[in-house]
Parts: structure tokens; sequence; C-alpha cells
């Protein structure tokens, strides 16, 4: 597998990536509204929330992302122990942020 430098395209996509998670895990919604909560629990409503959710949600999604980019990778390495361990190590990332986005949601119900 060749390394190649960063070019400013991936920094812009990677810029682009976490600001719309931020926006999908509900930056607006904790800044507007959680202010006023901001202690480190979760709140057992889903129309209100803090800072924390807040960063918790995009932590959440980045690593969802990483395993799903980690899975298609390992469909184009051609040589096969890089391939599955690619495809192993993304799809337990993917299970993984999967399990902690349901846990999350038990806890807001």
């Amino acid at each position: 597998m060749k390394l190649k430098a960063i070019s400013p395209l991936i920094i812009v996509a990677c810029i682009y990536i976490l600001i719309y998670f931020a926006f999908t895990s509900g930056l607006i919604n904790a800044i507007i509204e959680g202010q006023d909560y901001n202690q480190a629990v979760f709140l057992p409503s889903r129309a209100v929330q803090n800072n924390y959710e807040t960063i918790i949600g995009i932590t959440v999604l980045v690593f969802g992302f990483v395993g799903a980019f980690m899975t298609a990778k390992g469909f184009i390495v051609s040589k096969i122990n890089e391939k599955y361990a690619l495809l192993g190590a993304g799809f337990i990332i993917l299970i993984i942020s999967m399990i902690f986005m349901y846990k999350i949601m038990e806890l807001k119900a």
C-alpha cells in the first residue's frame, strides 16, 4: 500500500465531513436550547440536548465513518491478508459504533 502526501482537497473534505457530522448530531439544538443543561449527564428528553451529548454524537459518527471507510478500502486492496484485516477491522469498528448509537438512544428515551 503506497502512502501519498495529503492534498488540500483531502483536508477540505475532512473539514466538510466534520461540519456535516456536527450539524447531524444536533449542534444547533445544543447551542439554542441546551445551554442551561451543560452537565456531564444525558438529558432524558429527545427535544433538548447539551454540548456533551453533541460531542459524543460527533465522535460516534466519526468512528462509524472510519469503520465504513476501512471496509470500503478493504474491497480495493489486492493483497488477501490486507483485505481481510481491513474488512474485519472496518466491520468491527462499524458494529461498535452502531452499538454505541443504540445505547445512547436508550439513555435518551
